[in-house]
């Protein structure tokens, strides 16, 4: 379970780092840039998420590489479902400003 966990929080911290490599680069690679950075994450922690879980590889590189994809693949999620949960705020602000405005409500506070 701690594995899981902290698969978890690095897939948020690869998901941070590509959203910044990607304001600073100025590209639409982010998906890219997201798996790059998590297989570069699980060589630099060594990081083996099938080891851990008991489940046998062919090499530990194997094993290593794979959890870098898969961390990837979790900071892609982070990145699409935060973006969900933003785009839901944008539209309750969006649809609260509208609703004034057709309505001819003055905002009191």
């Amino acid at each position: 379970m701690y594995v899981f966990a902290i698969a978890l929080l690095f897939g948020l911290g690869i998901m941070a780092l590509s959203k910044l490599a990607a304001r600073v680069l100025n590209t639409e690679t982010w998906a890219l840039t997201t798996v790059v950075l998590g297989i570069a994450l699980a060589w630099l922690a060594n990081f083996d998420v099938w080891s851990a879980w008991g489940v046998d590889v062919r090499a530990s590189w194997i094993g290593v590489t794979l959890s870098g994809l898969a961390l990837g693949g979790i900071g892609f999620f982070w990145h699409v479902t935060l973006d969900y949960v933003e785009s839901l705020y944008r539209k309750h602000i969006d649809e609260a400003v509208e609703f004034e405005r057709t309505h001819n409500i003055r905002r009191i506070a």
